[in-house]
């Protein structure tokens, strides 16, 4: 004999089979998924309670090193921070203001026929006050000296060159002192 199935279901009755045979897969499937979300959840309450106490740790941690560290030190620490930054400040302005070295060398490449110069004197700007600097030598003549005082006077560096009129008291020889305010 043969083994054929015959379906002898009418056909709303064989859609209603399927339609219940689909909602037990859903439910099925829905409480297998429901039954994975516990078990999860259950095995990172280990996880979760270790992060707790790590954290928890870390925060006695630096409850005890802020004690640790005292208010003395953090003032130290404070003044210290406050007398560098002064001490920048400083050096900054330093390291604006023109060079001194480089000054002598512009006021050396004048030209000076006639004159000796020998001290040289550099004030530099405070409370104020421009920098200045101060030409001693020895002029063999007038004439030597007033070009020596014009060409100090227009050189770039000098915003004025100032030279006691008692220097041009003597004919030959005559010893003087120019003072130059620079500029800027």
């Amino acid at each position: 004999m043969h083994n054929e199935l015959t379906d002898l279901l009418p056909v709303e009755r064989r859609r209603a089979v399927a339609r219940d045979y689909f909602l037990r897969f859903g439910v099925v499937t829905a409480w297998f998924i429901a039954a994975l979300v516990i078990i999860a959840t259950i095995l990172l309450i280990p996880t979760y309670v270790f992060l707790i106490n790590s954290a928890q740790a870390k925060q006695n941690y630096l409850s005890s090193v802020q004690s640790s560290v005292s208010d003395t030190e953090v003032n130290s620490l404070s003044g210290r921070l406050a007398t560098l930054n002064a001490e920048v400040s400083s050096l900054t302005v330093l390291a604006k203001a023109p060079s001194v070295s480089g000054l002598l060398r512009q006021a050396l490449a004048l030209p000076r026929p006639g004159i000796m110069l020998s001290t040289f004197t550099y004030v530099p700007a405070a409370a104020g006050k421009p920098a200045t600097l101060v030409i001693a030598g020895t002029a063999a003549t007038r004439d030597a000296l007033r070009n020596y005082q014009l060409a100090v006077q227009n050189a770039p560096f000098a915003q004025s060159a100032s030279l006691p009129v008692s220097a041009y008291a003597k004919d030959t020889d005559i010893g003087f002192s120019i003072t130059i305010t620079l500029g800027p």
